[in-house]
């Protein structure tokens, strides 16, 4: 039987969720990550949420979210892996728009 953890969303988080996916209420964001999280569990400090990427970390009794890095394909984790070893960024959503 697994027990279900408290979600808690971070100032930040909830800031660049509105910025890189949708303006929502911190409520509704709340139950709509509570809906998606289902039983995903955060793996190397990540979590997806259907096509949301969010940092998490994960302890006894609940699951923070510190960022959301938006809705993406791209596998979040792999990229910066990727940007580390080669000491560069990933653009994200309103982050990149109008920049060549």
């Amino acid at each position: 039987m697994a027990i279900e953890k408290q979600i808690r969303l971070t100032r930040h988080a909830f800031d660049r969720y509105c910025q890189r996916v949708a303006p929502i209420g911190w409520q509704e964001l709340e139950r709509l990550v509570s809906a998606g999280i289902g039983e995903r569990q955060p793996k190397d400090g990540y979590l997806q949420t259907g096509l949301t990427w969010w940092r998490a970390e994960e302890t006894e009794t609940e699951i923070i979210l510190h960022t959301c890095y938006g809705d993406t394909h791209i596998d979040i984790p792999a990229a910066t892996k990727w940007a580390k070893r080669f000491r560069d960024r990933i653009a994200l959503g309103a982050d990149y728009a109008g920049k060549a």
